[in-house]
Parts: structure tokens; sequence; C-alpha cells
């Protein structure tokens, strides 16, 4: 929705929006968005919890198996039946298979940029960054300006660990607006917003954040560029630390271990179990770097990839022994437990029942991408390397369309063979089921008026 429209639903005229549009984006803008859409009737309060795949999965290895293509091109693995009629995908996620009735699959997404950077600053904002880096902010970030809090002591925006990896996600916005980090490990979590950090958090101790803020109110008032809107941040960012609401939500204790299990008992597992809780606590956008760190990349902590150059297959099932395969010359980092393929399919799939369950499916939109498919050609390291012209994106809840395939690629998934869908219009589709106009407006700092995004909602996604 455009500055002056939610003006002129308070009798304001579009020129004194346009005077005031810079003071009007503070605290003032997502107050006035809000009321404005009240009075309108306005549409549900949507949440949001986009699983990023950091690194590219491969499409072909996860939700648009290519059984006729040559061998070196299909790979190892067979497509499995699922249940919706017709639809298949890589036998490898039985679990999601049972689930396809819930889900939307956009099999015809293509991107422009092979660049894990570019990549994903364009699939994490909507737009191609520009020249020199990226200006445009993360869907987050503009959701949390446009909306503010939904729930006051909670914050609008979360990244676990970070808010999309390779980007920064502000953009244009500025560190106001940036993502409330919880780093680490989720059941030791560390918060961080930009200059802020506290310690780890022990719940089964009952040590209050209190006595980790004792300093909060002295950075805020610093006069510091990396922390600009100082009022925000002054008045805003105590409420959150210290009401409670988010220290509740990020105890993962108060739930029952069969339930954490179902996730996985792991970081990657307790991360989207998290994410859940979030939401459920008021949280509008938590996103999820959902990788595991381990063989040949990485150091087997906290941050994964997909990025499957080497070995895919062994990659992406397992890291906790390295295959007799392996290439010489590289470490193989174990980490014990499932590989991200299976942790994929056991998080999603059990995120998907919680959030039923619970009633919140329909309030909850679930996105899970990465920034580009793989290569239809396996290579010389048995792996896949990237691929912009070809992925697979899946989206679920709030008022997706259940059970929908939507497009195609041509018989070795090389290309679409039906309409292409961009990062554009995956974002003005995710603007769209928040109940933000995509092709509306705002006036951030400046009083010029500036795009949502540049996109189309994606025909038949919405229910």
């Amino acid at each position: 929705m455009a500055c002056s429209e939610a003006a002129t639903a308070f009798g304001m005229k579009r020129r004194e929006a346009l005077q005031i549009g810079v003071g009007m984006f503070g605290l003032n803008l997502p107050n006035l968005l809000r009321a404005a859409q009240s009075s309108r009737g306005g549409t549900p309060d949507i949440s949001c919890i986009f699983i990023f795949l950091a690194g590219g999965p491969s499409h072909f290895e996860t939700f648009d198996p290519k059984p006729h293509a040559a061998s070196e091109i299909r790979g190892l693995w067979s497509p499995t039946r699922t249940n919706v009629p017709g639809t298949f995908i890589c036998e490898k996620m039985p679990l999601m298979a049972q689930r396809m009735d819930k889900v939307a699959i956009v099999r015809s997404w293509q991107g422009r940029s092979g660049s894990h950077s570019t990549g994903s600053q364009h699939v994490a904002s909507g737009f191609f960054p520009p020249q020199g880096g990226q200006h445009f902010p993360n869907f987050g970030c503009l959701v949390s300006a446009l909306y503010g809090n939904k729930v006051p002591g909670m914050p609008a925006h979360f990244g676990l660990p970070v808010a999309a990896r390779y980007t920064k996600p502000q953009g244009y916005l500025g560190p106001a607006y940036d993502a409330f980090n919880i780093k680490g490990d989720p059941r030791a979590p560390e918060l961080e917003l930009n200059k802020l950090r506290l310690s780890p958090v022990r719940f089964e101790e009952r040590r209050s954040m209190l006595t980790q803020l004792d300093n909060l109110s002295r950075l805020g008032a610093e006069d510091d560029g990396s922390l600009t809107a100082h009022d925000k941040f002054s008045e805003e960012a105590i409420e959150l630390l210290t009401s409670g609401a988010m220290q509740k939500a990020m105890n993962l204790d108060e739930e029952p271990d069969k339930l954490r299990e179902r996730y996985g008992a792991n970081i990657y597992g307790q991360r989207v179990l998290l994410a859940r809780r979030l939401v459920e606590a008021g949280a509008r956008f938590v996103t999820i770097n959902q990788a595991v760190q381990g063989g040949l990349f990485g150091n087997g902590k906290t941050n994964g990839t997909w990025d499957n150059h080497h070995l895919l297959y062994e990659s992406m099932m397992s890291f906790k022994k390295s295959p007799p395969n392996a290439p010489s010359g590289y470490k193989w980092h174990s980490y014990d437990g499932p590989g991200n393929l299976p942790q994929l399919d056991m998080s999603l799939s059990i995120l998907l029942d919680d959030l039923e369950e619970r009633g919140l499916l329909d309030t909850t939109l679930v996105v899970a991408m990465g920034e580009f498919g793989r290569t239809p050609r396996i290579n010389k390291n048995a792996g896949r390397d990237h691929y912009p012209n070809a992925g697979s994106v899946l989206m679920a809840g709030a008022g997706i369309n259940r059970g929908a395939v939507i497009g195609a690629t041509d018989r070795n998934g090389a290309v679409p063979a039906t309409r292409p869908w961009g990062p554009e219009d995956v974002a003005a589709s995710i603007y769209r089921a928040m109940g933000i106009d995509p092709h509306g407006t705002h006036f951030p700092r400046i009083t010029r008026p500036t795009a949502i995004v540049d996109g189309n909602v994606i025909d038949g996604l919405l229910a």
C-alpha cells in the first residue's frame, strides 16, 4: 500500500503525505498502515517462515526428478509417488511425499545469476542487485518496516542464524530495520541486533535477560552511524528484550521431547521448531538458513550449505563418515546426524503438520527455496554445479493452492518448458499472501515513492 493511500484513509492529502514521508517512515508509518488497513477490512495477519536452502539445492534430487532423462542427467535416485495423484518427487523425501497435498511446487522457476551473493540477494529481496552491492531490503526487513510489530514485546523479524546468507538484509532501510538474529545452537541461543550482542541465555538456570541489558540504553543513545533511528531503537528494543515474550518463545524446553525429536534432535531441526514458536508468539517473518554443515565444506558447526559440487549423493544424505571415494586434498568434516535432504524432509514435514494441528497453517506462509538450482549434467566430481536457469520453489499455507504443481521444466530439467517465474514473481506472491500490495509503493527516507517489487503474482499459486 502506498504511503499516500494510507494517509488518505486518515483524511491527509497526498501532497502532505509526500512532504512528511521521511518522518512517517519511522515509528508512525507502520501504525498508519495498520490503521488504514483495519479501516478497510484488511486481511488476517499473516506470518512467514522462509526456509532458505543456502548454497542452491538440486531440483533433480528434490521436487523435479527426471526419470526419463539420460543417466548422467537423471542421477542415481528414482522418483516416488506422492499423495497427490500424478505428482512425483525424489524417493529420498518419503515424509514430504505424504504431505504434498499441503503444498504447491513451482517447477518453472528461473533465476538470473549463478553467483551465491547476487543470486541470494535477488531471491531474498525480489530485486536483482545493482552493481556495487545490495540496495533493496530482504522480505522480512520490508515487512517489518511496513507493518511494525504484530505483538508488543515481540520483534517482527528474525534470522536463524541470520536473515539469509550472502545478503545485507536491511538494504536501503538502514540498521534500524535489520533482523534479530539468533545465532549458534538454538538450544543455547545468542541474540544479535547490529552492535548489540547478548551472551547465550540459559533458560534452565532461569537467569534474567535484564542482567545482560545494563548498557542497552547507552547503546540506544550512542551517536553511531550503525544505530540509526535512535528513537526506534531505544524505545522499542528495551521493550522487546525485557518483556519476557521473546525469552519465552526461545525456550525450546517447553516443547514435548517427542515433538522435538520429530523435528530432528539437532541444530537444524530445532531451528525450524524455534521458527514455529516465534511465529506462534507473534513474529511476522522468520528466515531460516537450513543446511547441515559438513562433508567437504565447512567445519561441522552451525552454518551449512547445499553447494554440492562434489559427491552430491553422499553429501545430501549424511556427513557421518568420509566416503571411500572422497577426493584427495579435501578434508571431510564429520557431522553425526542426517544430511541436508533427510533433515529437510523431516523438519519441513513436521512443521506443516505442527502448524496445521495448531490452527496456524492458514495464517503462516511457508516458503522453501535456494538461490538457484543445479546443473542438469552430473560433473566429473559426482556433483552438480551452480545453475540459475531452472529450479523449484515450495510454498504452503496462507492461501496457497494445496497440491498444485505450477509449470514444468523440459525433459532434461534444463529450462522451463512453460512460462518461467522469476525471483520478482516469487516476491510478489509472498507479499500478496501477506496482505501487501506488491505493486504498491512506500517512502523510505526519501519522498520519492519506491516500489514494493516489480513482479507478478504466480498464476495458480493462490487459491
